[in-house]
Parts: structure tokens; sequence; C-alpha cells
């Protein structure tokens, strides 16, 4: 899997490894365009210089300039956008849904500057980690704080990059694709994919993975992502269901239906599991309590692969518990930006 790969005629596809191998791999697409036209690239692999090296060298094997192509970026996750910013000082069109940038701070996206301090503060808060509550926890996140006003580097730092936004319908055309862009919401609030109705293809990003159940991260109330995560799926099964789905990991999905089946029934039995501890219990509950139980975490996260996961298992819990608030299941209260969850 190290070389190129024509996935369909016209279509190419790059596997790019990350060093630190926390994510592992991502695809990169690139659909080179007819003579004299622009070419496309889908989403931009991580920030590192073997990354930047194979994007470029496998863009002059199919004759591509940058000043010749538009990279389109499905999210603003750090394993699709690390070479955006690089690519756009060498000439490139870049392209996103601007929905991506409605928070400064999510559990897998952070930019650098107050305004995400500001954000972080807040999420941490709802979710129940205070100084007060969580000493351990609360000192953990401003450790990485600490790193990042030093101008140091954190894992899911996501760069800053100049694009032109996207909506909901966008057609483009390259070679013998002709796209249109679609919103996926669930894994981020603005993620969209592009769609050929002709070749039956959607570029999915990591709204469909095969064996991995994408995460649904958010700990920000009454967006509904984990709702709008199931529509979409709904969508796919209704729209999709003998398409190929080409996503940023693993492999291409042909089973659509099984694929999607899978995915929704493991959130939802999670989410069961979600009422049922909130039913039983005799206190409100925080966010961070619930998932404690809900996912077995003994102690504080220690290392930062440690941290990385327990962050996603809160943010993950804060969408079920949203999920089954939406859905009348359970109840909300707020006290001093703290979200207690309890019984109906």
């Amino acid at each position: 899997g190290e070389r190129m790969f024509e996935r369909m005629k016209g279509l190419y596809e790059v596997r790019v490894r990350d060093q630190d191998a926390k994510v592992g791999e991502v695809k990169v697409f690139l659909i080179p365009g007819n003579p004299g036209e622009r070419s496309l690239m889908v989403d931009a692999g991580f920030g590192t210089r073997e990354c930047y090296e194979k994007l470029k060298r496998e863009l002059e094997k199919l004759g591509i300039a940058c000043s010749q192509l538009d990279l389109f970026i499905t999210h603003r996750h750090h394993d699709h956008t690390g070479m955006a910013g690089t690519f756009a000082k060498e000439g490139t069109r870049v392209f996103m849904n601007p929905k991506e940038d409605h928070h400064a701070y999510d559990c897998i996206t952070q930019k650098r500057g107050e305004e995400a301090v500001r954000e972080q503060e807040q999420v941490l808060r709802r979710v129940g980690i205070t100084r007060r509550l969580e000493p351990g926890l609360w000192s953990k996140y401003k450790e990485v704080n600490q790193r990042l006003m030093k101008g140091q580097d954190w894992y899911f730092l996501t760069p800053d990059f100049p694009y032109e936004p996207v909506s909901q319908g966008q057609k483009f055309s390259y070679g013998d694709y002709h796209l249109e862009a679609v919103e996926l919401k669930g894994h981020t609030y603005g993620q969209t994919g592009l769609l050929d109705r002709e070749h039956k293809i959607l570029f999915c990003a990591d709204q469909v993975i095969d064996g991995i159940n994408p995460i649904v991260p958010t700990s920000y109330p009454d967006e509904g992502l984990l709702k709008g995560y199931f529509q979409s799926l709904q969508w796919m099964k209704e729209n999709l269901s003998d398409y190929t789905l080409l996503p940023a990991h693993r492999e291409p999905i042909t089973q659509v239906r099984r694929v999607i089946d899978r995915i929704v029934f493991s959130y939802l039995d999670k989410a069961e599991l979600i009422k049922r501890l909130i039913t039983c219990s005799r206190k409100p509950m925080t966010v961070k309590e619930v998932a404690y139980l809900a996912y077995g975490i003994q102690e504080d996260a220690e290392d930062d692969p440690d941290f990385i996961s327990h962050k996603m298992m809160i943010t993950k819990t804060f969408s079920c518990l949203e999920y089954l608030y939406g859905e009348e299941f359970i109840d909300r209260e707020e006290k001093e930006g703290i979200f207690y969850w309890k019984a109906v």
C-alpha cells in the first residue's frame, strides 16, 4: 500500500502515514484534470514533512502543479488538514464548509489562542471538569494549553489556513468526475463529502468507516450532533445503498446498509446503557461521572494517548446524553455552567 493506487479510472488514492501512528494512516484522493484544467485533491493528510514530500511526489507523477490544484477539505481534523496551509501558500485553492469553524475548541480540535482557551474552560465546566471537582484532570488540560502557549505542537492542534467557503449542493468538475458537495453532519458539525451520481461514489471522509465506529464528538448543547448523524446515515441508506463509499480510513465500502446498521446499533446500544445508568442513579450526574461508568474508566489519564482516548469518551458520552435528552428519555439541568443529568 505504499504506492499510489488507481482506485477507479482517473481517480487515485494515496495513503499517508503518521510517524506517531496515533491515527495510523489516512487516504488522500487525487483526480487529475483534463489538459489545461484544474485537478482535485481531497484532504491534506498530516502536518509532517514526510506527508508533504509524499503528496508532492505523487502530484508530480500525475503532472499536477499546485497552482492548478483545488484542495477540498472534508472536515477540520488534524489528519485531514495537515498540509492545507502549505499547499495554499504554493497557490492551491482550498475549499471547506465554514461550519467547521464555528467552535475554536472541541474534543478533537483545538486552535491556538485566547478564544480556544475560553471555549475550553466552558466546555470542561459543562462536562463537570473544574479545578474544584476534578483537580487532576483539570491540570492535565492546563498543561497541554501551556505547551500551546509556548508555541509547541499538540497532537490535535488544527492549523489555520485560508479557504473558500463550500455549501450544500455546490458543483465541482475534474476529469470525468462531476461532484457535488453534501453535508455529512455527525463526526463534525460541518463535515462535507463529495458525491458523484454518475460513477455512484461518495467521498465520505470519516462519516462511515468499516470496522470502526466513527466518533461523534461534541461538548456543545442543543446542536443535535448524534441525531444529525443518524439522519445523515439514514439518508445514505435510502439513497446510496448501491454506491461505493470512499472513506479516509480503511477500505472502500460497498455493503453500505450493513456497515451503517452496525454503526447505528453500536451507538443506540451505548445510549441505552447510559439511559439505564442515569435512571438507576440516586443523584444527578455530570458527563464526566457518566462517562467513567459507561466506559469503565478507572483512573485519570496519565500520558498523552490515554488523555486523548479519555477526551473522546467524555465527548461521546456527551453526544449520547444530548441525544437522550433531545428525545426526552432523560432530563438535564444546569448549575453554574455545569450540566447535571437525571431521570425524567
